[in-house]
């Protein structure tokens, strides 16, 4: 006997609504006096940590004559550094490059199914849960940012400086 092939698997939920935020976490400028043989110049790396908050609802397909599928809600938290050098020319003029952004570890992630009755936009940045995660990100970084800021420093960008045989050193403000 032949059996009946099984129905076609359901399609994957899709993506209904999508929202980011960012939230400015803590910044810092470092002066730094940057040398290659004889010649001197004046830098300044102006770091930012950023907390970025993704969310996204996602839902089936809607089946005639049944009740609307549910909303799944979906969330990441996570804390970025920026790094942005910038150089200072002979008539004291401040020109920046390229800004460097790289995830830190420290992320947050989450998922909830919705109530029947609840739309997509209850999928939100401002949702309690969310804006706690975020919240409990932004305070750890602000924390942390200093020991963020002079790792980059130490372990990515003087090594970098150092490739091209130039020594680099924080300076003082006058």
């Amino acid at each position: 006997m032949f059996q009946a092939a099984p129905p076609p698997p359901p399609p994957p939920p899709e993506i209904v609504r999508t929202e980011s935020s960012y939230l400015q976490v803590s910044r810092k400028d470092v002066p730094l006096s940057l040398v290659k043989d004889k010649r001197t110049e004046n830098a300044l790396i102006r770091y930012q940590l950023f907390v970025r908050t993704d969310v996204e609802a996602r839902q089936a397909q809607a089946v005639p004559d049944a009740p609307p599928p549910p909303v799944f809600c979906q969330w990441v938290v996570s804390v970025y550094l920026e790094r942005e050098p910038c150089f200072e020319s002979i008539s004291g003029k401040l020109a920046c490059a390229d800004r460097y952004t790289v995830r830190l570890q420290d992320q947050s992630r989450g998922s909830e199914t919705l109530p029947l009755t609840a739309e997509a936009t209850a999928c939100a940045v401002g949702k309690p849960e969310i804006a706690a995660a975020s919240a409990l990100l932004a305070a750890a970084g602000e924390a942390a940012a200093d020991a963020h800021f002079g790792a980059d420093l130490t372990k990515r960008l003087t090594p970098e400086l150092a490739k091209g045989g130039i020594k680099a050193t924080i300076r003082a403000v006058r």
